[in-house]
């Protein structure tokens, strides 16, 4: 550093030390005749000498009255008007005992009563059971008879959505279902297109239980719930009754991918989400439903089959959910890219191979 630098550094250092400030920065002169103004503050100051000499007098008289247990004017009585105070007052503390005492057993009956009507978690926990009985006893109707409380109406195919349009250029997978009557008829074949572009991680799922990979697959399982005139549901692989969820290799669970498709045209697949999470059940809607908006993942539609198929469906089903006759998904099939037709996997899991037809 240069020495002309460092001088010239050090008289400025000294010169900011050295500095006096232009403003006044002193507090104001104090003065308390005029702040304080001490000929009001001797008044203020016998008022509360008076009033503290006052409330002496009345503690005194207090704890007279407390100690000796009588009046107000006890303290003007003697002899026996006295020992009669004296005993009323004894009289008047056992009934304050006794009120307290039963103040505090009825604050405790208070603390410990509870209302007729349950709790909202007693009613959710008997709701899950009921919920799950009438699952489970719509799974095991073998036999009932073929009553429908709703009038089965003509499904309006006419409804399009534009969402719904393959783009130019894209391929979507195509994928059938036979479904029929145990012991009786077959309804019909669906000829399903998949919406791969938009939801391929839930359509890939689809396909892996269609083709019947590793002995879980939808051909041989039933249609367990069927809701006149507002949607179906199958593909439980694992308990054929709406209570199993597939579990992918690994044991990892499947989330839902996304919600960009809605319920908004009859024939439309969703899968169905349980708990947060994808167990290879699938709905198929008669009308536009959309309460399962954003619950469902809309992954494909019917494009082929007859007419009447989800009409069919639809009239064999029972108002809290349970089919007339066992619906069962006979054939299974998918094409390739090609258009080469290729035949599915019965489930083997279940052991349900007499189910068939």
């Amino acid at each position: 550093m240069p020495k002309d630098f460092y001088t010239m550094w050090c008289n400025h250092r000294k010169e900011l030390q050295q500095a006096q400030p232009k403003v006044d920065a002193r507090p104001p002169p104090l003065r308390p005749a005029l702040y304080l103004q001490p000929r009001r503050l001797h008044h203020y100051a016998r008022e509360v000498e008076h009033n503290m000499n006052n409330n002496k007098e009345l503690l005194k008289r207090i704890n007279y009255i407390q100690r000796t247990g009588g009046f107000v004017d006890c303290h003007l009585r003697r002899g026996r008007a006295a020992g009669r105070v004296r005993l009323l007052g004894r009289k008047r503390q056992r009934d304050l005992d006794d009120t307290r005492h039963r103040n505090i057993h009825f604050q405790q009956r208070i603390n410990n009563a509870r209302s007729d009507q349950p709790l909202t978690k007693e009613l959710e926990r008997e709701w899950k059971k009921t919920k799950e009985k009438l699952i489970l006893g719509a799974s095991l109707v073998l036999f009932l008879l073929p009553f429908i409380l709703f009038k089965t109406e003509k499904i309006d195919k006419g409804i399009k959505d534009p969402k719904f349009d393959r783009p130019l250029g894209v391929h979507r997978n195509k994928a059938s279902m036979e479904v029929c009557v145990l012991g009786g008829s077959k309804l019909g074949r669906a000829v399903v297109e998949l919406f791969s572009d938009v939801v391929p991680r839930t359509c890939e799922l689809f396909l892996r239980l269609l083709r019947g990979d590793a002995g879980c697959g939808y051909q041989g399982t039933r249609i367990f719930r069927v809701v006149p005139n507002l949607y179906c549901r199958g593909g439980d692989v694992v308990k054929d009754n709406g209570f199993g969820c597939y579990q992918p290799p690994g044991g990892k669970e499947l989330a839902p991918e996304n919600y960009q498709l809605n319920h908004s045209v009859p024939g439309t697949l969703s899968m169905v989400v349980s708990e947060g999470q994808v167990c290879g059940q699938f709905n198929i809607i008669f009308k536009p439903l959309p309460q399962f908006d954003g619950k469902h993942v809309v992954f494909g539609r019917i494009v082929g089959g007859p007419p009447a198929l989800l009409e069919r469906i639809s009239a064999l089903g029972l108002p809290l959910g349970a089919t007339s006759a066992l619906l069962v998904l006979a054939r299974c099939g998918w094409h390739d890219r090609r258009g080469r037709y290729h035949d599915a996997k019965p489930n083997t899991l279940l052991r349900n191979k007499d189910l068939l037809p």
